[in-house]
């Protein structure tokens, strides 16, 4: 059976309603419309579980929600749950919706070892961005890392500190690195030096930043390329002809954070490795500043 594809929660819910009044071979499985009933249901905890623990909650296996997406007309359940995230974003407080479904979530898993929870957590959503990652944007992120005249990583807010870890680092690889966006520095000083043959890396995930989204706007009005690590179907996702975004599929808060980590660590550790011989001069010379300064101990 062939069906519209979904632009809205809404549409979910009256296509839920047909096939619950639909007979013959075409219908939908009671057991794969519970689980989209579950999920109409709770649409904060739809947006922001993985695909395991959306499973593991309606006692399916994740193939089931695979399946679940396709027969919607999705590639799969990824574009399926971007469509709860949007509808989240657009009618839920962020935050306070983040800790009611983290409360939640405790609830129904009856687990009594927090940390344990946690860490299985944010291990399936690694893995799932780990599996989902673009090898060819990748490839094309470094290359416009290493190319670049200049580099000018932004972020701000909860994402800043995702931003001054891969400043800080990149900048051991390779020279010309810039953080903007740091406190008590202006953001349209850094701006206004920004040339054509730089790299904006911009960083913001949901909610987005203004001043972020404002910045990128203006660098792709100069058309200086960018560099975008941020989440799917963002406010600062940029075309090919203005950069390359590299889409984090995961949401971003004091309780999922990891697997944005994990893509900063993977461009850096691709970096050096593209780099070669050249980082290791570059970070042996970064050792010889620090021990002259008497930077570090130990």
């Amino acid at each position: 059976m062939k069906t519209n594809l979904p632009t809205s929660v809404d549409d979910l819910r009256r296509f839920l309603e047909i096939e619950r009044t639909a007979q013959g071979r075409d219908r939908m499985g009671k057991r794969t419309l519970a689980v989209l009933d579950d999920m109409l249901a709770r649409p904060g905890t739809a947006a922001v579980q993985s695909i395991s623990e959306l499973a593991a909650h309606n006692g399916v296996e994740p193939s089931t929600l695979t399946r679940l997406g396709k027969r919607l007309g999705f590639s799969g359940f990824g574009p399926l749950q971007d469509l709860f995230r949007r509808h989240v974003a657009e009618t839920q407080p962020f935050y306070s919706n983040r800790v009611d479904e983290l409360l939640s979530r405790q609830e129904d898993s009856g687990a009594t070892n927090s940390l344990q929870l946690v860490a299985q957590s944010e291990c399936q959503k690694v893995m799932a961005v780990a599996n989902t990652l673009n090898q060819k944007r990748v490839d094309e992120a470094v290359n416009r890392l290493i190319k670049a005249r200049r580099v000018y990583v932004l972020a701000s807010r909860g994402a800043y500190g995702i931003g001054h870890f891969f400043g800080t680092y990149l900048a051991t690889l390779t020279e010309s690195v810039s953080i903007v966006g740091e406190p008590g520095l202006l953001l349209a000083s850094a701006l206004a030096r920004i040339q054509p043959s730089d790299l904006l890396v911009a960083i913001s995930f949901r909610p987005y930043t203004r001043s972020v989204v404002k910045a990128v706007e203006f660098v792709k009005s100069e058309g200086v390329p960018i560099l975008s690590l941020t989440d799917a179907g963002s406010a600062i996702e940029v075309g090919a002809g203005e950069g390359t975004t590299i889409a984090i599929d995961q949401p971003f808060y004091f309780d999922s954070a990891m697997a944005q980590y994990f893509v900063a660590e993977a461009l850096l550790v691709a970096i050096a490795r593209k780099l070669g011989p050249k980082a290791l001069t570059a970070i042996r010379r970064r050792e010889a500043i620090n021990k002259v300064l008497d930077i570090e101990i130990g």
